[in-house]
């Protein structure tokens, strides 16, 4: 049996799950099922999953890249992502290119703090539609 303990802190949106056989502990999406999680967990340690890095960049539509592909600048339909999530990252990037500039930053503080909210908030969905092929890596936010 899977042991499943809620994130404390959170707002219920992930939770913690052990793996019965290696008893690693894995943070997934509280939509995932125990079975889904553990496969998952098994299918990234062989590298079967792509990896999808969540960032935006200037001159692409979409917060998606892969490494180590022949195409890199990834787009929705890519990964058979929702028509819906794929409007609201074009949305998001857009917001980010209208508030913020490379040179001066943000033009307002509470449209960082917006993007930023969003940023996460559009991960979990990400992570939630691609769970059965990918592991979402979210880089959007400043080190």
């Amino acid at each position: 049996m899977i042991e499943e303990q809620p994130v404390s802190g959170s707002d219920g949106q992930y939770r913690r799950v052990v793996d019965p056989r290696t008893q690693l502990e894995m943070l997934v999406p509280a939509e995932i099922p125990d079975d889904r999680a553990v496969d998952h967990a098994r299918r990234e340690q062989a590298g079967e999953l792509h990896r999808i890095r969540f960032f935006l960049d200037w001159g692409h539509d979409y917060p998606l890249w892969e490494s180590f592909t022949d195409k890199y600048a990834m787009e929705p339909d890519d990964y058979g992502i929702s028509s819906e999530l794929g409007r609201r990252l074009n949305d998001w990037s857009l917001f980010w290119q209208r508030h913020f500039d490379p040179f001066d930053g943000w033009d307002e503080s509470r449209n960082q703090t917006r993007w930023l909210t969003t940023g996460d908030e559009l991960v979990r969905l990400l992570e939630v539609e691609v769970y059965d092929i990918a592991v979402v890596l979210p880089q959007f936010r400043p080190s």
